[in-house]
């Protein structure tokens, strides 16, 4: 039995299920996703339908499926409705109002009882896992964004994160195209990031750029999969 961790998502149904075979994913493994499953590629509503029937699959609410919800309550403001508007979700909510009625309210029920944080215990190592970073409220675990800087506030757990992507933590603006292209003339792709507070598992998915990967981490070991 093995604990795999993986990061955003974003709609690629293909990255996910490659991933799943990579890892040989099975019945008896275990497996967090940190949010993000949803929206800016074009499969985030099949995959939510696909990881609600596998009960082996912990899901996280990242700030896209928290962004879906405000937007769907019948108490949704208009910065609301602008916010999941301008961040990818036509593809999403194309894909949510194809789905009858009752399909559509087990959609909200599950990304509304989603945790915004798991603790665990592995091979005698604690972990805490979050969208965005650890917080006092739902808001702020799923959007807060770290620096290279921050520390871990959790004591006695490593913590592991998405939300940010890696590129935008190791390269200022100006340098990031420039960065991309050096490392896809390298044949090689974004990695997990590393540092003393935090370990950050998005490298990418659901963006244009071509050195974009999905990361997996299983715990049990630390070892590293990417599709």
């Amino acid at each position: 039995m093995a604990h795999y961790v993986m990061g955003d998502i974003h709609g690629e149904a293909d990255r996910f299920h490659a991933m799943l075979e990579k890892i040989r994913f099975s019945e008896e493994d275990t497996l967090i996703l940190l949010g993000d499953v949803i929206d800016r590629g074009p499969d985030g509503i099949a995959l939510l339908l696909e990881i609600m029937e596998m009960p082996n699959v912990i899901m996280l609410l990242g700030n896209h499926e928290h962004m879906m919800l405000q937007y769907l309550s019948p108490d949704a403001t208009s910065t609301e409705i602008r916010r999941w508007s301008r961040n990818g979700n036509a593809p999403t909510l194309a894909a949510y109002l194809k789905q009858k009625a009752k399909v559509q309210r087990r959609i909200r029920t599950y990304l509304g009882t989603r945790p915004t944080h798991l603790e665990l215990e592995v091979n005698g190592s604690r972990y805490y896992m979050v969208h965005g970073f650890p917080g006092d409220n739902v808001h702020d675990e799923v959007w807060t964004r770290p620096t290279m800087e921050s520390e871990n506030p959790i004591p006695d757990c490593r913590l592991i994160i998405g939300h940010t992507k890696v590129l935008s933590m190791i390269q200022p603006e100006e340098k990031r195209i420039a960065y991309a292209m050096e490392v896809e003339d390298k044949g090689e792709h974004l990695e997990i990031l590393h540092t003393p507070g935090f370990v950050n598992l998005d490298c990418g998915c659901g963006y244009d750029i071509p050195i974009k990967a999905l990361a997996c981490i299983r715990l049990d070991d630390m070892n590293e999969i990417y599709v």
